[in-house]
């Protein structure tokens, strides 16, 4: 429990700087760039993400083989699959560059982009590039603190790194005539200070692993690719959810468009980021119980982490449901309150979608990813195909946008997640959904909390808005703990803070 208190801990951390940094970067960039070309920032990410299809047939399973081995076999079968990737990696990144140099040089003939933008367009893609491949390597050495329970180590990274980004990103724009490729570069440069860093922590917590390319194994390579090759296909899901959205809005609506739908779901994506963040905190505790042969406690542990993600990340997805309009308002001006529905809807479905995401970890775990990959294209391709037709062929515009990801979410997170984790563990159908409905009353909670206090208060200015989003965000956590946690899990939560106190 202590581990989990610290690893929980540390990912709102990570994920309050990540806020900070993003709630400052959105206005300070639009304001000297302009919407349009603030939109190009998560455009050309975005792009860059189709790559992982690429990269996470290997790195989305490292963690769990390598976890596996030291839990069944030891080190040495461990340091088996570490080199294997390594030497894979090495490859891997060549195929990359060489993509990301073709993009470069073609990418005005695949979107639309202002001709005063093509050539910083061009330098976003290519740093963003090289940061996808120093993060595959990074997701060999994190590897370390995942096997060992220890995923507050890898938050902690995740924090220095928004740290280095955000900063680097200040001092870019600041001090040079603001380009957009400064967040990517900033971006690039601090996944090299995290790469340096996590393989630092790799070497002490685990010292005596070697690195020998000779033991890069043709059959742990297929072994990780055979278990990865539908990871990798779910990521076309993925990207086909994620990484699109502008694409489609820039495609069908033009730049401009784009540009504001980029800074209102800049909240939203970022919520599901953390959500992403700290549905891994429960991941090797899931994986351990499947390599122990604990069933019932992996059924136990799921719904309990279902429950957990759900009652964490409905805290701010909630607030940004109810507060849209002051913070629209004070954040980026009168002008972009008309919009105030796409970030109500953006952040109202994720209340329903983000709390099943620990229990992908379980497909993992028992390695069956062949179903919820093909799945994840499918509900992924629903998403693409409506968002074409209700934001192009309707007056729904950017909304047709927002109502095709959340009818597409829903399908894959809420519905099909719950189902076929029962399947594969041979459960009863509705076992799975257990953990689904506290989050749910403590959503509704938080907003009817909000009413009241937005009907008695007005808010003018951001200490308003700070005051009453911490009187509701204690008030939600008094209710949270006296009744939507369980006896055991009160006790619990005291007991880790307790210890941990006592220690310092």
């Amino acid at each position: 429990m202590k581990n989990l208190v610290f690893n929980l801990g540390a990912s709102f951390v990570s994920f309050f700087i990540t806020a900070l940094i993003s709630f400052w970067m959105t206005p300070f960039i639009i304001s000297n760039l302009g919407a349009e070309a603030y939109g190009f920032i998560p455009l050309t990410q975005n792009l860059i993400s189709v790559l992982t299809i690429l990269t996470i047939a290997l790195s989305s399973v490292i963690a769990r083989f390598f976890t596996v081995s030291i839990t069944r076999g030891g080190i040495l079968k461990a340091q088996g699959y570490f080199n294997t990737y390594l030497v894979a990696s090495l490859f891997g990144s060549i195929i990359i560059m060489s993509i990301i140099i073709t993009l470069t040089f073609f990418i005005e003939n695949l979107i639309n982009i202002p001709d005063s933008l093509v050539l910083d367009v061009k330098l976003a893609i290519l740093f963003s590039g090289i940061m996808i491949v120093f993060s595959l390597f990074q997701s060999l050495f994190v590897s370390a603190p995942f096997s060992q329970n220890k995923v507050y180590l890898i938050k902690v990274i995740n924090v220095l790194n928004a740290i280095v980004k955000g900063l680097l990103t200040f001092l870019l724009l600041i001090v040079f005539t603001p380009k957009i490729w400064y967040v990517n570069l900033g971006a690039m440069i601090a996944i090299i200070f995290s790469l340096l860093l996590s393989i630092a922590i790799f070497k002490k917590l685990i010292p005596t692993l070697k690195i020998k390319f000779t033991q890069f194994s043709f059959e742990k390579l297929k072994e990780l690719m055979s278990a990865g090759i539908w990871v990798s296909i779910g990521q076309v899901g993925v990207i086909l959810f994620l990484g699109t959205e502008l694409l489609v809005a820039n495609l069908t609506l033009g730049p401009a468009k784009a540009g504001i739908y980029a800074a209102m779901i800049q909240f939203p994506l970022l919520l599901r980021n953390i959500s992403n963040s700290i549905s891994v905190v429960f991941a090797p505790v899931i994986i351990k119980k499947y390599a122990n042969n604990d069933l019932k406690g992996l059924l136990a542990y799921s719904n309990k982490s279902v429950k957990l993600n759900g009652l964490l990340i409905v805290l701010p997805a909630a607030i940004l449901c109810s507060y849209a309009e002051p913070v629209l308002n004070l954040w980026l001006g009168k002008e972009f309150i008309s919009y105030k529905w796409i970030l109500i809807l953006s952040a109202g479905y994720l209340v329903f979608t983000l709390s099943p995401l620990p229990l992908s970890h379980v497909f993992t775990a028992v390695n069956k990813l062949k179903i919820p990959g093909i799945t994840t294209i499918i509900f992924g391709l629903i998403n693409l195909i409506l968002a074409f037709i209700l934001s192009g062929y309707t007056s729904l515009e950017l909304y047709g946008i927002v109502i095709a990801g959340a009818i597409g979410l829903m399908l894959k997170n809420t519905f099909f997640n719950p189902y076929y984790c029962s399947v594969i563990t041979k459960q009863s159908i509705f076992v799975y959904y257990r953990g689904m409905l506290e989050p749910i009353i403590g959503a509704a909670f938080i907003i009817i909390i909000s009413i009241i206090l937005q009907n008695l208060f007005e808010i003018q200015s951001w200490f308003n808005l700070i005051s009453m989003l911490t009187i509701v965000s204690v008030c939600y956590l008094a209710f949270v703990f006296v009744l939507l946690l369980s006896k055991k899990e009160r006790y619990l939560i005291i007991n880790a803070i307790r210890n941990l106190l006592a220690k310092k």
